[in-house]
């Protein structure tokens, strides 16, 4: 009678954890791709969207590229030459401008800049 009542459970629980095991892992789920690209893959559904915040879109290049003009028009010719090579170096925009000598009205005129063209989120 105890052997009973101790086999049971166990093959009723062997049974649910054997077909929850199958059953996560079966070919008809429309979201799992079994090697034939069946599956929905996420970059195929989101393709407006940059991947990253840091993503190199026309639409950002060309923003980098007009403020990059707004900051040239406030630098002299020395410093333009100067910027031009620490960008081509690889160096970020900000911390090229910013390690220029630039003079007090020049820092005030750059800052305001990068501020009306980056403004902060809130919450």
């Amino acid at each position: 009678m105890i052997k009973k009542q101790i086999i049971l459970p166990t093959l009723l629980f062997a049974t649910i954890l054997i077909t929850g095991m199958t059953g996560c892992s079966s070919s008809k789920s429309p979201d799992v791709s079994q090697g034939d690209n069946s599956g929905t893959k996420v970059s195929d559904t989101n393709t407006s969207a940059p991947s990253s915040p840091g993503a190199n879109t026309p639409e950002r290049s060309q923003k980098r590229e007009a403020i990059r003009q707004q900051v040239e028009a406030v630098l002299t010719p020395d410093q333009v030459k100067e910027l031009s090579a620490k960008l081509q170096q690889g160096e970020k925009m900000r911390k090229a401008v910013f390690s220029l000598n630039l003079t007090a009205e020049q820092k005030t005129k750059i800052q305001d800049i990068f501020k009306a063209a980056y403004p902060r989120r809130k919450g």
